[in-house]
């Protein structure tokens, strides 16, 4: 049996439609919506919700509801339940509801209304097409403070922490448009001697078959750098699934751009592994996605341990000739993806054969100046990845403050 909260000494509990007015949308004629920023901004659905704030795409001249400055916009349609703050006045669409807060703190109160969306899923299950009305919000209960100057540090402690996490994600953003600037520039110019990337304008370049190349480069196959080329286990593999003590077994949802994600891994038993050599897996092995989100390339880690896969294209490298790190940056990048699509094959799921990846085209360096690159862009995704785990720490600890906070468990010194 669940536990159910007691209210805690000095708080209320009330339906959300007895402190907020509540307003449901409507979608004015499609003759007057522009994208030409006449009229005043226009807000179909979620579909132009941010994290705190929406991005506004069209405008209305003629609307015909509105969303006032600080009013809680919540989404009342499939998905029913996302929640963001008008920073300025809109004209919402029927997918939406705006919230004009009258007895607490509107910032408390877009925080309370964003813990309880549970309660907005269960009202939403009881509809033909999964939405809320007006009435729904009668029965939408939430929890808060007397002290109203108690209400807004717990919005200022949220806020704050929201702030943080907004400002680490734009951070990601740019740390990865940095990393495609980089993966552009080294992958089609490189590293000349003095450790600069090489221009036309300051080097030598000649054409081949990827275009204008750098003078010491040069373009092969795949097939000609390769001493293996095939496909993972093709077949049904569940009857020798163990729990976690056989052989990982890959499949295409582990292979991610230039990482192997072992979050979700399936083992087999080892009598299975043994029998399925070809698909069996070494050190700086280059894996392929087949079908699914075609192309995307990892290398098996050195010490990586015993593994097979299923229905990966495994390349197995001649060895001194190329750096398989260096080869997978580039088959991820904007450009290897460009010329993978020619590839594609296939009417209703689309994949590609192993004959004609065999053909895939890559620029050739030298070994020393693919190992620099592969060194820089390294370094570059440690950046993003530290990153990452940041904004997913900070994620976590704001679950963990407004489960405590706006449930009362841990109260605040007003």
């Amino acid at each position: 049996m669940s536990e159910v909260l007691k209210v805690p000494e000095g708080w209320e509990e009330e339906s959300f439609s007895k402190i907020a007015h509540v307003n449901m949308g409507q979608s004015p004629d499609s003759e007057y919506v522009n994208d030409k920023q006449d009229g005043i901004p226009f807000l179909q659905g979620n579909g132009e919700f941010g994290d705190i704030n929406p991005k506004e795409l069209f405008w209305v001249t003629k609307p015909r509801k509105l969303a006032r400055k600080n009013d809680i916009l919540i989404s009342v349609r499939a998905p029913v339940g996302d929640i963001n703050i008008a920073d300025k006045d809109y004209c919402i669409g029927r997918g939406l509801s705006s919230l004009t807060i009258n007895k607490i703190d509107p910032s408390y109160g877009f925080y309370a209304l964003f813990q309880e969306r549970k309660q907005l899923d269960r009202l939403a299950q009881g509809s033909t097409f999964s939405a809320i009305g007006k009435n729904d919000f009668d029965k939408l209960r939430i929890k808060f403070p007397k002290e109203k100057k108690e209400q807004q540090k717990i919005a200022k402690i949220l806020s704050t922490l929201d702030k943080t996490i907004e400002t680490t994600a734009k951070l990601i953003d740019k740390e990865k448009n940095i990393k495609k600037g980089l993966m552009h520039d080294l992958l089609t110019n490189g590293i000349d001697s003095n450790n600069k990337i090489r221009t036309p304008q300051t080097h030598s370049y000649k054409q081949s078959e990827l275009g204008l190349i750098p003078a010491e480069w040069e373009a092969v196959s795949l097939a000609e750098i390769s001493i293996k080329m095939t496909n993972g286990f093709v077949g049904v593999a569940s009857p020798f699934y163990v729990e976690d003590k056989g052989v990982m077994y890959l499949y295409g949802n582990n292979i991610r751009p230039n990482k192997i994600e072992l979050t979700k891994v399936q083992f087999i038993d080892e009598k299975f592994h043994s029998g399925q050599k070809k698909s069996q897996l070494k050190q700086l092995d280059m894996l392929t996605v087949q079908s699914g989100h075609i192309g995307t390339t990892a290398i098996v880690p050195e010490n990586f341990g015993e593994a097979n896969c299923h229905a990966l294209i495994i390349t197995r490298f001649k060895p001194n000739t190329v750096i398989p790190q260096f080869v997978s940056y580039l088959i991820n990048s904007e450009l290897g993806m460009n010329q993978m699509k020619t590839f594609f094959v296939g009417s209703t799921i689309m994949h590609i054969n192993v004959a004609d990846f065999k053909k895939y085209l890559i620029f050739l360096p030298s070994i020393k100046e693919q190992k620099q690159i592969v060194k820089i862009l390294k370094t570059q995704d440690k950046k993003i990845q530290t990153d990452e785990t940041n904004l997913a720490k900070l994620k976590e600890l704001k679950k963990g403050l407004m489960n405590d906070l706006l449930a009362g468990k841990v109260r605040v010194k007003v």
